[in-house]
């Protein structure tokens, strides 16, 4: 897999903000493990309709490499009515292309 340094993974969500500045949701990259090193850019995406803690990190598995979203337990249940619903639709669709721009991004550094 390419080196994703957090300085890396950064890079290409500036580079996906400035194409997207419709983009609402607030994202920060961290240091995975807060440990500096060749694959170690996690993206945490603060949903707009929803307090759940959400991230985008990369593994490597018997698939290749990919980059898969996690989301924490709650400790509570969410209510939400038709247009709640609707509003959280949309965050995770913008989280969902933000997923798969970053495996796109991967994919293009593998085969330069």
């Amino acid at each position: 897999m390419p080196y994703r340094s957090k300085a890396t993974v950064q890079g290409w969500i500036d580079d996906y903000l400035a194409a997207h500045p419709a983009y609402s949701s607030s994202i920060t990259v961290l240091e995975k493990d807060f440990t500096p090193g060749p694959e170690s850019g996690m993206v945490v995406v603060s949903l707009n309709n929803a307090s759940t803690v959400t991230y985008i990190q990369a593994v490597v598995d018997d698939l290749g490499p990919r980059w898969l979203v996690t989301f924490e337990p709650r400790s509570e249940a969410m209510d939400l009515d038709a247009a709640k619903v609707a509003a959280l639709a949309a965050d995770l669709a913008g989280l969902a292309e933000l997923c798969g721009y970053l495996q796109g991004r991967t994919e293009e550094a593998m085969a330069a």
